[in-house]
């Protein structure tokens, strides 16, 4: 099985749950991940649809990418965590951008809640 060195890999910024992540279809070493950052697999669902369906420290069946994030994902008893709500961020990033980026630089590529839609009442 190959892993790839992290720093060397192009990523998608995503979010999980309201939190921002790296995501790559390749597996990293973890030991090149700089400290102070998370690393997870992510686990396809068995439809194999594209969606992030777990998120482990180690996926080996229906790996679907690897994500890096500053803040860990509460694990369950089992050591996985079920994203509800998940979506890839219109922004290609480097490893090195994401570190230096600050929270409120990051946050400036969510995407923004859709408007509500207004309703007329016609008389």
């Amino acid at each position: 099985m190959a892993v790839f060195d992290a720093a060397k890999e192009g990523y998608l910024l995503a979010e999980i749950d309201e939190k921002l992540v790296l995501f790559t279809n390749m597996r990293l070493d973890r030991d090149t991940v700089p400290e102070g950052l998370f690393c997870y697999d992510v686990r396809d669902s068995d439809n194999l649809d594209g969606s992030m369906a777990e998120v482990k420290p180690f996926v080996m069946v229906n790996h679907w990418g690897t994500i890096l994030c500053r803040e860990p994902f509460p694990m369950n008893e089992y050591g996985s965590y079920y994203p509800e709500d998940w979506g890839y961020l219109d922004k290609s990033m480097s490893l090195a951008e994401f570190v230096s980026a600050t929270p409120e630089q990051l946050s400036a590529f969510r995407q923004p809640e859709p408007p509500c839609p207004s309703f007329k009442f016609l008389n």
